[in-house]
């Protein structure tokens, strides 16, 4: 149904808004429409058993997956990020917000795992000096910084991928280790088998003789 309003009389101002459609033929600034749209219903009512111990169960993991957080700590966090001062303040309407914080904050602890595993990993195959240098100059000049630290977990999984291709096209040769013959040990070792030989000599004169 269409409406037109106009006017200072303007006798649908005083209804309800139930129109789909209203046409203004005039409008200044002496006029205002205001319409209010209803909000959606909020569920005051307090969480259930099963909420309560979904959001334990990711306070835990939570937990499990850190040294150095508390239980307690977390709950902190969520009662702050909410505005509750604890569990039982706490309503079905603000269950999904509680999720989603600690979803996220677990998300973020197994991405610092990751994080760390990639750069001990990284660490461990470059070992050698030129090659841990070649690593860090490759960081520092593709994501700004050569500071394994301070990369995040899909820069060090590039380095990381980098660092792979490299071993496969320029392969490290193996050293051979020198055969240790009796020459290379005297030659090495004169003192000490001067000393064996005295030994020796005096231990068989000793027995000779008695």
């Amino acid at each position: 149904m269409d409406v037109n309003s106009t006017g200072d009389q303007n006798r649908t101002a005083g209804r309800d808004f139930n129109e789909n459609n209203i046409h203004i033929d005039k409008f200044d600034g002496r006029h205002t429409i205001n319409i209010a749209i209803p909000s959606e219903k909020r569920d005051e009512r307090p969480m259930v058993k099963a909420q309560r111990i979904e959001l334990n169960r990711l306070v835990a993991a939570i937990c499990d997956g850190s040294v150095n957080v508390e239980a307690y700590e977390v709950w902190q966090k969520l009662h702050a990020e909410i505005g509750v001062s604890s569990i039982d303040d706490m309503t079905v309407n603000q269950y999904h917000t509680a999720v989603s914080f600690l979803q996220s904050m677990l998300e973020r602890l197994k991405e610092t795992d990751s994080r760390r595993a990639l750069i001990h990993l990284l660490l461990k195959n470059t070992e050698e000096s030129s090659l841990r240098q070649r690593l860090l100059r490759y960081c520092h000049f593709n994501f700004g910084t050569g500071r394994l630290n301070h990369l995040t977990l899909s820069q060090l999984q590039e380095a990381s991928r980098w660092l792979e291709q490299l071993k496969i096209e320029n392969p490290l040769e193996t050293p051979k280790k020198p055969k240790i013959t009796l020459i290379n040990f005297v030659t090495a070792n004169p003192k000490e088998c001067f000393l064996l030989f005295a030994i020796g000599l005096l231990a068989g004169y000793m027995i000779f003789k008695f």
